[in-house]
């Protein structure tokens, strides 16, 4: 079904999207309370799939995950306007990519 349910440890963090079995699976919108936020697609409480996820300091991520972490075709911004474009494994830059940095400069690699 679909709800909107607080974090049981923490009444500021909110999701409002898909559950299946007690769980955010499908899709939805999860919100910390320091104002980071996560949408997207959800696996047994996990990220999976695709998502963009908001940090609270203007950084961001959109592209693929897999249990929770960064994992495949992703591009993430830092919030001091460097650019990663390409390929992740397990959280972690991996294969081939791009950096971009804000003074101009490319890295293709």
């Amino acid at each position: 079904g679909t709800a909107r349910a607080t974090n049981g440890t923490n009444n500021n963090n909110i999701y409002e999207g898909d559950f299946k079995d007690g769980k955010a699976h499908g899709g939805g919108i999860f919100k910390w309370e320091a104002g980071e936020a996560y949408d997207g697609q959800w696996y047994k409480g996990l990220k999976q799939g695709q998502g963009v996820w908001r940090g609270n300091e203007g950084e961001y991520y959109i592209g693929e995950w897999k249990e929770s972490r960064t994992h495949g075709k992703g591009i993430y911004v830092w919030s001091n306007g460097d650019k990663y474009e390409g390929e992740w494994k397990n959280g972690l830059k991996h294969g081939q990519g791009s950096d971009i940095f804000k003074n101009g400069d490319v890295y293709v690699g």
